[in-house]
């Protein structure tokens, strides 16, 4: 498929995830819920998915992927025909994680993309220009556009409906992004490759200086998205999950999350 899902999943272990919540509810419990919420997001992106999209999972840590993999296994059992991979976070903070995790998906679409090309160029002749009176891009080049949307497991109303919009606004922008009430995002997608500072390794430059885990991290992307003259569709905002007042603010009765508190 053209489009890929980025996921960004942790193994539900207590005192690993949801550690700000871990303050009022336990570590039990708090784990409880991260596991309720990355079920619900998994479940909701596959059980409507409507085959646009493979799904790319990159999970943390990197010695649980087994113990993963068991744990999603009931949830991607008859998912239709889509697409999942597995493959480990690498970086040292968020956004050396997520530039690793799109330098990945873009390299596996290029090679994809150079080998068909090859394929395609046997056995097509290219397009003319001039055609409805603009000049089209070949063949190959309009065949392999694809786009690239990365999402974590902490906001419970992402599904396959919201996934499918931020999609459609990538034909028409370079970036979608989804904000949180928090001030940071729950969802960012590229319809291309975005500038990147050689400096730091050919990393995107909307991952370069935020302050991660803050309330400046949406505000301090679309700086970057602006400074880069990029267009940029905003979705709504969504609630992530982080502090028991984001539980209630969700959810007055929690166990729509499936988890007595």
């Amino acid at each position: 498929m053209e489009n890929t899902l980025i996921v960004f999943l942790k193994y539900p272990e207590p005192g690993k995830v949801k550690t700000r919540l871990a303050k009022a509810l336990g570590e039990e419990k708090a784990c409880a819920v991260y596991k309720s919420l990355a079920e619900n997001v998994i479940k909701n992106i596959f059980s409507k998915n409507p085959l646009t999209y493979d799904v790319h999972i990159f999970f943390t840590p990197a010695d649980r992927e087994t113990k993963i993999r068991d744990w999603l296994k009931p949830f991607l059992q008859g998912n239709r025909g889509v697409k999942t991979q597995f493959s480990p976070q690498e970086g040292r903070n968020l956004g050396e994680r997520m530039s690793n995790a799109f330098r990945q998906i873009l390299q596996e679409k290029d090679y994809k993309k150079r080998t068909a090309r090859r394929t395609v160029t046997a056995t097509e002749s290219p397009l003319k220009k001039g055609d409805e009176g603009g000049c089209k891009k070949n063949f190959q080049e309009r065949k392999f556009l694809h786009k690239t949307i990365i999402i974590g497991t902490d906001c419970p109303e992402i599904d396959a409906t919201l996934i499918e919009n931020a999609f459609d606004v990538l034909k028409e922008k370079d970036i979608v992004i989804g904000p949180c009430r928090d001030g940071g995002y729950y969802l960012l997608g590229m319809s291309r490759p975005v500038p990147v500072s050689f400096e730091q390794g050919f990393v995107p430059d909307l991952f370069i200086d935020i302050d991660w885990s803050t309330d400046r991290v949406f505000e301090q992307t679309m700086e970057k998205i602006q400074k880069n003259n990029l267009s940029c569709g905003i979705l709504k905002t969504l609630v992530d999950i982080d502090t028991r007042e984001d539980l209630y603010h969700y959810s007055p009765r929690p166990n729509k999350l499936e988890v007595k508190l």
